[in-house]
């Protein structure tokens, strides 16, 4: 059996205020939609018996219309081609109140789709083989019942397992406070899978001779920036796996620049050649530490966005030299939104996503 295995959508996604003239679209939103595309073209050309995916089909619970179109019109082509698609749902698009529903709900009425999303554990038989679907669960007590249900549901045989959350804990976590951490599930129900199809962890990795996560099919954070986007073509039979990369929008996290001693335009002159990289249509991040406080004064923001002028977008961090080790400059006091992304910047915590963290307290400080 040849399986399929994407994950990570998040169909929906949107960022910056980048729209496109001639949709109207966040050109973002339209990045995740073009990166989906190529995995339903690739699905339709290599003809797999099986397409599983591994959680966090869109961006959150209640998706645009927009997002549910383009879902159902590529989940229609898999039906249409007689591939049967096998989807458990991710923290991102699970409801916190179960009364609210689910979008997979509706997922569920195309006649040849398995979707395990009611906070238990689910099995589904196709051509001889056994799914074993662990979505996320909302509660402790759901996903440890989860996990007792698998145990008697797997017998001899052809099986595999999908599931969405960090496995074996913090180590493959995305920093974010409602993820689901997934033991290692062999070591508990004493039996092995043919295949274990992980999603959640935005990088294709191998945790186990027989388990991997392929990777999210674009990236939602800088984070992730030294990473590749792709998916996975899994023989069972055999236990070959092959990646393959989806082409996105490249991301940029240049290496912190520090200012010590330098003035402003000795700074711009540290800037230069990264202005002048492979930076056409991507986003960008830009850190300059350790700034004198004259010379932060005298930096002129729009020169900056001018040399940076090819990017998709241009992130900046400006952080300025500080009088003694953890002491902050007060002489100076920024925006609102500045002070917290400088805050966030600071946090000792290394699970945390500091972007994510920077971009929700932005909008926050927006909307109030």
């Amino acid at each position: 059996m040849k399986i399929f295995h994407f994950s990570d959508t998040h169909l929906g996604f949107s960022e910056y205020n980048k729209i496109d003239a001639e949709t109207g679209l966040n050109r973002r939103e339209q990045d995740f939609y073009n990166a989906w595309r190529q995995a339903i073209e690739a699905i339709l050309e290599n003809k797999p018996d099986v397409v599983v995916h591994a959680g966090d089909l869109f961006h959150t619970p209640r998706p645009s219309n927009r997002a549910i179109h383009v879902a159902m019109e590529s989940i229609q082509k898999i039906n249409d081609a007689g591939i049967p698609l096998v989807l458990v749902s991710g923290n991102h698009e699970t409801p916190r109140i179960r009364t609210t529903g689910s979008i997979f709900e509706s997922i569920d009425l195309f006649p040849r789709v398995h979707a395990a999303y009611r906070s238990r554990y689910e099995k589904f038989a196709i051509n001889g083989v056994d799914f074993h679907c662990v979505p996320h669960c909302s509660l402790t007590e759901e996903m440890d019942a989860a996990f007792e249900a698998l145990k008697e549901g797997v017998v001899s045989g052809r099986n595999v397992l999908i599931s969405h959350g960090a496995w074996g804990g913090a180590e493959y976590g995305m920093g974010e406070f409602n993820e689901q951490r997934l033991p290692d599930v062999e070591n508990i129900i004493g039996k092995k899978f043919d295949y274990i199809a992980l999603g959640h962890y935005h990088r294709y990795v191998q945790v186990k001779e027989n388990a991997c996560y392929c990777s999210s099919t674009e990236r939602t954070s800088l984070n992730e920036h030294n990473s590749t986007c792709g998916w996975l073509l899994v023989d069972l039979e055999s236990g070959e796996r092959s990646y393959h990369e989806i082409d996105t929008r490249p991301m940029i996290k240049a290496p912190a620049v520090d200012c010590s001693g330098l003035t402003a335009t000795e700074i711009y002159g540290q800037l230069e050649p990264l202005a002048k990289g492979a930076i056409a249509d991507a986003i960008v991040q830009i850190r300059l530490t350790n700034i004198e406080q004259d010379a932060f004064l005298k930096l002129d923001i729009r020169a900056i966005d001018e040399m940076f002028k090819e990017a998709f977008v241009l992130e900046k961090r400006f952080m300025r030299k500080t009088d003694a080790v953890g002491a902050s400059q007060t002489a100076r006091i920024e925006a609102l939104p500045v002070e917290f992304e400088r805050f966030v910047e600071g946090l000792q915590n290394t699970e945390l996503d500091k972007h994510k963290l920077q971009k929700m307290g932005a909008d926050y400080l927006e909307s109030a």
